[in-house]
């Protein structure tokens, strides 16, 4: 698990400082090496976060050829056995690092390769001999990636922050600070003027010779869905084989792995199946669990721990000390929402030395574990009924068949509605706030219009879930995610987002999901008997949600303080002077309070944005060692 960065020069020479700071500015993805590669007008720099072949041998930019070159941000869990068939076809390797292997791979068989993977990525190549660069993600986005792309260069980092901090100025776009971070994420955009996001399953290329660019789709999750077999014993014995068949290829580690306990369903399962293993000694299987103020299933995961004979390490969280470190931490998960949790609970696992974490993320996006899909699937399903019970009483038999279904009358006094999947998922998610002018207008991607096309011929279940998991939704989670764990040097593996078990669960029938008064039914329902009865009976969804702030005294202090520093007073995005104005009204209600709110956490993650780019403006430049390594 890495950091990557890169620079195509339209019109200015390369320099060395220029990356170097863009480096320090992601360090710590990668703290334990870096390196730089200059060629022609492209810079490629790369840190390093060792897990795979800890040797010097896995520093980048790699090569095999001098011609090739890779920096990779990610990890290949299959890559021993296409190592193997690589071999066979006459490769030679010089390391056991999977990054040598996507290389070589990409070298074999071309844009193909990406099919074989199953991994999580973002990486670039560069091809000396054809002059071009293609940049690629994973099937889900799960390792991010984001580009900027202007007269003078083109841009590319594994954070905002790695953009940022490059000799060009980019600004807040007033269009958009007001959109909430899922709608950015489902239209691949960022607050910033000319900064997007590398869709996933997609691979850029980029010419350096007249630095054109062509975006392609290399995967499409509507045609890769499974055949399912709706016997649902042979179902459950394939749900459990999957799922345990992703996480015991997400062992593949040079390093110690952490895990931790939420209490709910998703960790639980992770955890009983993580026991199950008899090669425990790559895993800690002391899970760290977080303790603070209303989490309702904290219980549930100590006595699991103990019903497997292990120790917790519980963190606990004061979520009110943050505060006054609220600029660094917007700026390290790069969203205006304050994800507390996360981030001490990766911090939490660097205290105790761990560099990589497998834990339950994903399961409610393919599994429908949200309290909306709930709600949407019931509505649904509900108009369905109301449609039939008309259809009878149209029918030319319905005096015959009165009797039979005057059980179902009181679907006659629903009140009707109609979903259209298209208009909700368009639908975009904007904050109300009267000190910002806003004009914005939604590009939807050409991906996505052909997505909405092609699921007209999908149920409404599967319509819902397919475009949470692949516009917004679940690269929100992911960001907010990565983003927490990777600022405290911490790799998070994910087997509910294995691509195998991913697809598997989309296309299971509603039933299946949904059944006996919970969500989630299969998975319940296959690992009930090795979990306690405690967690088997809880219904709690317990995910990590963000921190909620009441705007009591301390928070009012710390957005007049924002709010008065020239900064904001003299910002074009927004009318600071009316936001103070009305801030220092005693008269001033709850909702014009939290939109100035809302604006002071925006104003504290661009502060924190500029502080992470004057610290790694002052950084010391790369070593010499580290410039144009060839690994030989």
């Amino acid at each position: 698990m890495c950091g990557i960065n890169g620079i195509i020069y339209k019109k200015e020479r390369p320099s060395i400082n220029e990356i170097a700071k863009m480096n320090s500015a992601i360090n710590h993805r990668g703290p334990d090496d870096e390196g730089v590669l200059a060629f022609e007008n492209i810079l490629l720099g790369h840190v390093r976060l060792s897990i795979q072949d800890l040797s010097k041998k896995g520093r980048q930019p790699m090569s095999f050829d001098g011609n090739s070159w890779i920096i990779f941000n990610g990890e290949i869990y299959n890559f021993k056995e296409l190592r193997n068939d690589l071999e066979k076809t006459g490769h030679n390797f010089i390391s056991n690092t999977d990054t040598e292997v996507i290389l070589k791979a990409y070298n074999e068989w071309g844009k193909e390769s990406f099919k074989r993977f199953n991994g999580m990525w973002s990486f670039a190549i560069l091809d000396k001999l054809k002059k071009k660069v293609l940049i690629c993600r994973d099937r889900y986005g799960v390792k991010p990636c984001y580009i900027a792309n202007n007269n003078n260069k083109l841009i590319f980092s594994s954070e905002i922050k790695g953009i940022l901090a490059s000799n060009e100025n980019y600004k807040l776009d007033h269009n958009k600070i007001l959109l909430s971070d899922k709608s950015k994420e489902k239209l691949f955009t960022t607050d910033f003027i000319n900064i997007d996001i590398v869709q996933p399953g997609c691979y850029y290329e980029i010419s350096l010779i007249d630095q054109s660019m062509k975006k392609n789709r290399w995967w499409n999750g509507l045609t890769n869905l499974p055949n399912i077999n709706t016997n649902y014993k042979i179902l459950k014995e394939e749900f459990r084989e999957k799922l345990t068949q992703a996480v015991k290829i997400r062992l593949i580690s040079d390093r110690k792995i952490a895990t931790s306990l939420s209490g709910g369903i998703d960790s639980s399962v992770i955890f009983t199946i993580l026991n199950s293993f008899d090669f425990q000694n790559q895993v800690d299987l002391n899970p760290f669990i977080l303790n603070y103020n209303g989490i309702k299933t904290f219980e549930a995961a100590i006595n699991l721990t103990k019903s497997k004979n292990k120790k917790p390490s519980i963190i606990e969280i004061d979520e009110n000390d943050q505060l006054a470190k609220l600029s660094d931490l917007l700026s390290s998960i790069e969203i205006t929402t304050p994800f507390i949790k996360q981030h001490k609970l990766y911090e939490g696992q660097k205290k105790f030395g761990f560099k990589v974490s497998i834990d339950g993320h994903g399961a409610d996006e393919s599994l429908g574990g949200y309290p909306n899909n709930l709600e949407n699937f019931a509505l649904y399903f509900q108009n369905n009924l109301a449609k039939v019970y008309e259809a009878i009483k149209s029918s030319s038999s319905y005096e015959r068949l009165q009797g039979s279904t005057k059980n179902y009358s009181p679907v006659d006094n629903f009140k009707k509605f109609n979903i259209n999947f298209e208009d909700q998922f368009l639908k975009l998610n904007m904050h109300k706030n009267r000190y910002v002018d806003q004009n914005f207008i939604a590009n939807p991607t050409e991906s996505m219009f052909e997505d909405l096309k092609e699921l007209k011929n999908f149920n409404f279940h599967f319509q819902i879930l397919y475009l949470d998991a692949t516009y917004g939704h679940l690269q929100w989670l992911l960001n907010k995610w990565d983003k927490a764990s990777m600022a405290n040097s911490v790799e998070i593996r994910s087997p509910f987002l294995d691509w195998n078990f991913f697809q598997f669960c989309l296309a299971l029938p509603i039933e299946y999901k949904i059944n006996k008064a919970k969500n989630k039914s299969i998975l319940r329902d296959t690992f009930k008997d090795d979990l306690t009865d405690e967690i088997n009976s809880t219904t709690v969804k317990q995910g990590l949600e963000s921190t909620r702030i009441n705007i009591d005294k301390q928070i009012k202090k710390v957005i007049q303080e924002a709010i008065n520093e020239e900064n904001f007073k003299n910002s074009n995005i927004w009318d600071g002077s009316k936001a103070i104005k009305d801030f220092n009204n005693s008269k001033s209600n709850q909702e014009t309070v939290n939109e100035i709110w809302h604006l002071t956490r925006i104003y504290l993650l661009d502060r924190g944005y500029k502080e992470r780019k004057e610290r790694a403006a002052s950084s010391k430049l790369i070593s010499s060692e580290n410039f144009n390594l060839l690994t030989n």
